[in-house]
């Protein structure tokens, strides 16, 4: 009887902290939801569509390092609030030309002023998805649990990877997101043509165009070109496009 009156206090409690873990996730999805402005800016996510998590904030940056292109790093880091218990993630692999070398980790965000933790590499699969998508499976120490913020950060050096009069960069939103920024660093001594902006959907589809002024960044020997958006559409590829 004293084993049975144990298994159920622990039942009870796990069932306690599974509804704590459930209110403070609908409280914070509430909160996301009351900052979307009016007028239908946000993004809905699709009927019968379920996210694994939600991005708060996707930052990318391309850093080309010379003239011709040849070296090159990207840092992509994605906040984000786990929307169901984790023991694996699942996101998209970013594919491209040249060599490259490509590195995942992440680290729990924890509540109040706790400071940040250290990032945790961790290992990966891909997976051939449809068309020429390919997933990323990354497995982890331990799962992140529903209600949790944690972050993903993916890191690739390339090599000749931007070594063409023509070359673009893009992120493809994947996940309902609140905030993306894609910016790119170039070096100085060599003119940038044509820098502008695009959205597409789908194969051939591509609206909102704009052009693109790159700006010397203040105290530092490079150029940056940069784009924030606001709400994107999940399922639309943002891209930045130049000639150089």
């Amino acid at each position: 009887m004293r084993k049975l009156s144990g298994d159920v206090s622990e039942i009870l409690g796990q069932q306690k902290g599974l509804g704590e873990r459930m209110e403070t996730l609908e409280e914070r999805i509430a909160a996301f939801e009351t900052k979307k402005p009016a007028g239908g800016g946000g993004d809905p996510a699709p009927v019968g569509v379920l996210y694994d998590y939600r991005i708060l904030e996707h930052v990318r940056q391309y850093n080309i390092k010379d003239t011709g292109g040849h070296e090159a790093e990207m840092s992509s880091v994605r906040r984000c609030l786990a929307l169901r218990d984790l023991p694996e993630i699942r996101t998209r692999y970013h594919t491209g030309t040249g060599n490259r070398k490509v590195q995942y980790s992440y680290r729990v965000v924890p509540e109040g002023p706790a400071g940040e933790s250290e990032w945790v590499p961790v290992e990966f699969r891909t997976n051939k998805g449809a068309g020429a998508d390919f997933s990323a499976i990354l497995s982890l120490p331990q799962p992140i649990l529903i209600g949790e913020s944690f972050e993903l950060r993916h890191e690739i050096e390339m090599v000749d990877s931007f070594s063409s009069h023509n070359e673009w960069v893009s992120m493809v939103v994947e996940y309902p997101t609140e905030k993306l920024n894609l910016n790119v660093f170039l070096p100085p001594s060599r003119t940038i043509q044509g820098a502008r902006r695009e959205i597409s959907e789908g194969a051939s589809q591509s609206f909102d165009k704009r052009r693109l002024v790159p700006q010397k960044v203040p105290g530092e020997d490079r150029i940056a070109m940069r784009w924030e958006e606001i709400n994107p559409i999940t399922g639309r590829t943002y891209t930045i496009y130049w000639d150089w």
